[in-house]
């Protein structure tokens, strides 16, 4: 009974030591690839930020982690999960401002609300980031 006791304690343990190995891994692969995206836009200056929501997914937004970059060319965001980005050409900009609301919905701290116009087709953006105001300077 205690042979039992013990295996079943053991494989409990490799199965709890391979979790943490497979989420170490994917966190040094999620790095990675935020390093690469940015380093390919050029950002110059980036900080972690939260996609609040995206005007052109209307009802299916899809929120979350990820980091915000400014490069010369424009903005990008390099979101966690799920995996994508929002590239957003400086040229085609056409307003900035911070907001406590996006598309209805309240928020508990400033927004960042970032809208553009490319090819003829409207959008906009609003993130949370740690100091709204100063990006929004950066900006404009």
């Amino acid at each position: 009974m205690l042979d039992v006791v013990l295996y079943v304690l053991a494989t409990l343990g490799l199965v709890v030591v391979a979790l943490m190995i497979g989420g170490a891994l994917r966190v040094t692969r999620m790095r990675r690839r935020h390093r690469r995206a940015l380093a390919a836009a050029g950002v110059t200056e980036s900080t972690a930020a939260t996609l609040f929501g995206l005007a052109s997914e209307r009802r299916h937004q899809r929120p979350g982690p990820g980091t915000l970059g400014l490069s010369d060319d424009g903005l990008i965001f390099v979101q966690i999960a799920p995996q994508r980005e929002v590239r957003v050409p400086r040229a085609e900009i056409t307003s900035v401002s911070v907001d406590t609301s996006f598309m209805g919905r309240a928020a508990s701290r400033p927004l960042l609300v970032v809208t553009w116009d490319a090819q003829g087709m409207g959008d906009a953006a609003a993130f949370v980031v740690p100091d709204a105001e100063s990006w929004r300077g950066r900006l404009t």
